[in-house]
């Protein structure tokens, strides 16, 4: 799970939101720097930024950072405050002890973890002095290490290279933070564990012998040899090592860090955990090899247990999550998940008798082998049963939430809860869903119950889905949706994914015209007020090009809701906007903005030689796609979405208005390239490899290859890669899908599968079983139904992963509409009407006036 939406679901109990929407607990109390008044100051939520009226900070260079123990906050902030005003220092620091304790916690980021305060030196000469008075008047005070910078000596103060403005560089999809080459363009600001500051930025004379220092640093006599990484927090490592000869792993905590709620550190929980494994009878639950202190780090060394984690386990033997099931299959899986359910409970039931809850039971903390054996980790929350602790910390799903009693919060009722939503995740591994309604796990047992025959009964008959059927579904998302809607904020219409405030607020993947097409779809309509929100969004957000976060999707959305003149708007602005070679992809970049142009071709034709002029750049920009590569692709990178196979759409769609067979060579390559990073797997389909994990689905999995393959055999039958379509058609077929979203779930494969490619009866039964299974992933809500975002732990409206993406499918598959997501689809063309229409009204110079005038500006 990405660390990102722990975060944001904590603001709010059914949706995603921004952390700064949290309510601030009563207890929580916010920082205050004494500053001169006439300082310029800008609070937003997490830090408080300070400048002296009149100063301009450079992009980047050296800052100085400091951490700080809870306790000592208050005081190191009206040393450092006091300072900076003297010093004219600009400066920020986080706004509240609410703010510190997230930032410290051990769910927290490790790149941010102990910044309490930053400082932004002007001069290597101001960094120097700075680094020397506040060494020394904070030399008595502590803090937790930060892990990316270099230490000044003693003392809580740290100094990294890093931007002083916020720029960021789309990586892999991803807006990373940025600072800027010498050679003029913006690449990643690094905040990875160790000091590493760019290759081309010299280290100043009165810092390297502390780099040199650390550079030499080893570990200590008689520390074992480590030998791999298991695991990074906020709290420290987890490593394979030796030690005098047998295999271990040494769990390291880290001083001042990775603090839980109930106020201990890492170290503290180290010590409790050593104490008590000395306890632990030893079957089933891991053995202490023996702990010490090193480098003021605790360390425990343990046993080696043999074994993958049980969730990792499950993953690799369901057999619901293969294309190529049948009935023994399932037969064999229910019978190795209930000896291992069976097993759980016994080790669990087992620590207890020996006087201890472990606090923290879930499948990750389960260790299985390939004979069956089972093994109980991580026992730094455990606590004795007769204390009847409350849960401090734990996985989501399997912590008992609000809705249920009380007395299951803590101890060993605690515990023993956690063993029945395992046994419940052995089979249905889906387990946030079931704290977003109370009713939701009895369902999802029932659907276990029958479909694995745990009664001893035959399958039960399930009738087939109707279109009539969808249609009473698509009424209540719609009504949900609806109502769902927030016109009262002007940060977004919408609650979605934790993406939606990196993009404009009304971008189509996350932002409000997503679900504004969606609803249009279904019912014809969307509400004026709801449409107005967004068009008042689109015309005051900052321009941006892009089709699935910027303008070109908005002109192409608008011309879809039959707001010509709104998507006019929207296209001058995009078009007046740059191209964002950064990400070439889709998404948003030239490709997706080409793609969003053609569009709005039939009322501004001229749009169709703008449109292949990017596209001739972005094969330029590729190669032709002429190089394909069988290593992974970074997380998200390949695909219909981020991939080259985004860039055939294009060109087909280019090939569809012109004729040119060039572009059907380049939309080969290009899926070819797609293609070379897809790898086989036990069940005969192809999926998308990213190296952790393999992907099925739409957005940035095989789904999309084939989307794109499949619009490429309609045109060019011959095409050598048409072999490659049923092993990429085969991995959209599986039963069991962890998300309903349309870019990385079942409704992206259900699209697919309506929409792309031959009609058969396989894919027909692929489509009816993921029709049916839809209902698993519904979350009852006071106007219909509401489906869960990415991660499963709160609710989504947005169209790339919540509700409107799951009714553009139904409504897709209603109507029966061949549609994939909005504006991917290739609709019939008329070749021969538009390559004979001339050129529109008011050229200049052969320039189209629209392209002339953006090109002016």
């Amino acid at each position: 799970m990405d660390a990102i939406y722990p975060v944001f679901a904590r603001a709010d109990r059914v949706f995603y939101d921004h952390p700064r929407r949290r309510a601030a607990p009563e207890t929580d109390r916010p920082f205050v720097a004494d500053v001169d008044p006439s300082w310029g100051h800008v609070d937003d939520g997490i830090w408080s930024y300070f400048e002296p009226r009149g100063s301009t900070l450079p992009e980047q260079g050296w800052k100085v950072h400091l951490s700080i123990v809870p306790d000592a906050a208050e005081l190191l902030l009206q040393i450092v405050s006091a300072y900076c005003v003297q010093e004219g220092l600009a400066f920020k620091h986080l706004s509240s002890a609410g703010v510190l304790a997230a930032s410290n916690a051990k769910d927290a980021g490790r790149e941010g973890s102990g910044k309490f305060v930053t400082i932004y030196p002007v001069s290597t000469a101001q960094l120097h002095r700075t680094l020397i008075d506040l060494g020394r008047l904070t030399v008595d005070l502590d803090g937790p290490h930060i892990l990316s910078d270099l230490r000044w000596h003693e003392g809580p103060v740290f100094v990294r290279y890093g931007g002083f403005h916020r720029m960021f560089v789309e990586i892999d999809g991803v807006q990373t933070p940025a600072i800027r080459h010498p050679e003029g363009h913006l690449v990643a600001d690094l905040r990875r564990p160790g000091f590493e500051p760019p290759a081309w930025v010299g280290i100043p004379p009165f810092l390297r012998e502390l780099v040199d220092e650390l550079r030499e640093l080893r570990p200590p006599e008689g520390f074992p040899h480590v030998t791999g990484v298991l695991h990074h927090s906020n709290a420290g490592g987890v490593y394979t090592a030796t030690d005098a000869g047998r295999e271990v792993v040494v769990k390291e905590a880290r001083p001042h860090a990775g603090v839980t709620p109930d106020g201990l550190t890492a170290v503290q929980r180290a010590e409790r955990e050593a104490r008590i494994l000395r306890q632990l009878p030893g079957r089933g639950t891991v053995a202490l090899v023996r702990d010490f202190a090193a480098l003021g780090h605790r360390y425990l060394v343990l046993e080696r247990a043999r074994g993958v984690p049980l969730h990792q386990a499950v993953v690799a033997r369901h057999p619901l999550v293969s294309a190529a099931v049948d009935e023994a299959d399932v037969d064999a899986y229910r019978e190795w998940a209930r000896d291992v359910g069976d097993r759980v409970q016994e080790i669990i039931e087992g620590v207890h008798a020996a006087g201890f809850a472990h606090g923290d039971v879930h499948p990750g903390n389960f260790l299985v082998d390939d004979d069956g054996e089972i093994t109980l980790i991580d026992f730094e929350m455990s606590r004795p049963v007769v204390e009847n602790a409350p849960v401090a910390i734990g996985a989501p799903g399997f912590v008992a939430p609000d809705f249920v009693s009380a007395d299951a919060r803590g101890g060993a009722a605690a515990d023993l809860f956690a063993v029945r939503r395992i046994q419940l995740f052995l089979f249905a591994p889906m387990t946030p869903l079931l704290d977003l309604h109370p009713g939701k796990e009895a369902e999802v047992r029932a659907w276990v119950t029958e479909r694995f025959r745990l009664d001893g009964d035959a399958p039960a008959s399930v009738g087939e889905p109707s279109d009539d059927a969808l249609s009473p579904l698509v009424q209540d998302v719609s009504r949900q949706l609806v109502a769902d809607a927030t016109p009262d904020r002007g940060d977004r219409l919408w609650p979605g994914d934790p993406a939606q405030f990196d993009e404009p607020p009304y971008a189509l993947a996350h932002g409000a015209l997503g679900p504004l097409l969606a609803l249009h779809a279904a019912t014809g309509n969307a509400p004026e007020r709801l449409v107005d929100w967004c068009t008042d969004a689109m015309r005051t957000a900052p321009a941006r090009s892009g089709l699935m976060d910027g303008l070109a999707g908005a002109a192409a959305s608008w011309e879809m809701l039959g707001h010509p003149g709104t998507a006019d708007v929207a296209l001058e602005r995009c078009l007046d906007s740059p191209l964002r070679w950064e990400a070439p992809g889709l998404y948003g970049g030239p490709a997706g903005t080409a793609l969003g142009l053609l569009r709005l071709a039939d009322r501004h034709p001229e749009l169709v030689a703008e449109a292949r002029r990017i596209f001739d750049e972005v094969a330029e920009r590729a190669d032709g796609w002429r190089e394909r590569s069988s290593a992974p692709v970074a997380t998200g990178a390949g695909g219909l979405l981020r991939g080259p196979s985004g860039a055939a759409l294009l060109a087909l769609s280019l090939f569809d208005r012109g004729g040119d067979r060039g572009l059907l060579e380049l939309a080969e390559a290009a899926i070819g390239s797609d293609l070379a990073r897809c790898v086989p797997t036990a069940d005969g389909s192809l999926q998308m490899n990213e190296g952790w994990r393999l992907l099925p689905y739409l957005g940035s999995g095989s789904a999309g290859v084939a989307h794109a393959l499949a619009a490429l055999i309609e045109r060019d039958p011959a095409t050598e890669l048409a072999a490659a379509l049923p092993a990429l058609d085969l991995a959209a077929h599986p039963e069991f899908v962890l998300e309903s979203g349309l870019f990385q779930g079942r409704s992206g494969l259900m699209l697919f599968l309506a929409g792309s490619g031959p009609v058969t009866a396989d894919r027909a039964a692929a489509l009816r079983r993921h029709t049916r299974a839809l209902a698993l992933h519904a979350v009852p809500r006071p106007e219909g139904v509401g489906y869960p975002g990415r991660a499963l732990l709160r609710l989504s409206c947005d169209l790339a992963t919540g509700s409107a993406g799951v009714l553009w499918t139904l409504a897709s598959l209603r109507d029966q509409r061949r549609l994939s997501v909005p504006f991917l689809d290739l609709p019939p063309v008329d070749v021969a009407r538009v390559r004979a229409r001339g050129p529109g009204g008011g050229d200049t110079n052969g320039i189209p006036a629209l392209l002339a005038d953006a090109r002016a500006r």
